[in-house]
């Protein structure tokens, strides 16, 4: 996401990513990996179901899809450390305007799956978020 601050804030868009695991985690890495994001962490999936979020399938978590996302991270230097929380919770992005309302969803279909950035933009200016 720090590779893409100007674009962020150009789209009118706060990141606020919701992990996982353990506070700490979030206190120790978000800092050094993405200060511009607001991190929250928690060890229950409650959140995650609220908006949907799944678990994954064998295929979702550890299929081509996954082993094919996760050589282009590596490629791009980015690498996976010890995971933390609910390993099998497969990931999701959101747009919510102002006043809480969701906007635009997408849910990952496996683990590493993210949105195209350009798409997301492109719809949070449409909204005015």
């Amino acid at each position: 996401m720090e590779q893409h601050t100007d674009e962020i804030e150009a789209a009118g868009l706060r990141v606020v990513a919701v992990a996982l695991g353990e506070p700490k985690h979030a206190r120790r890495y978000c800092p050094q990996l993405a200060p511009s994001v607001t991190c929250l962490c928690n060890s229950d999936t409650k959140a995650h179901q609220s908006y949907g979020l799944k678990h994954g399938n064998a295929l979702q978590l550890a299929g081509p899809q996954v082993i094919a996302s996760a050589f282009r991270a590596m490629q791009e230097g980015h690498s996976q450390g010890q995971a933390t929380g609910d390993v099998a919770m497969l990931s999701g992005t959101f747009v919510v305007d102002q006043q809480g309302v969701i906007q635009y969803a997408y849910y990952g279909k496996f683990a590493g799956d993210q949105p195209d950035l350009a798409k997301l933009f492109e719809m949070a200016q449409l909204i005015g978020a």
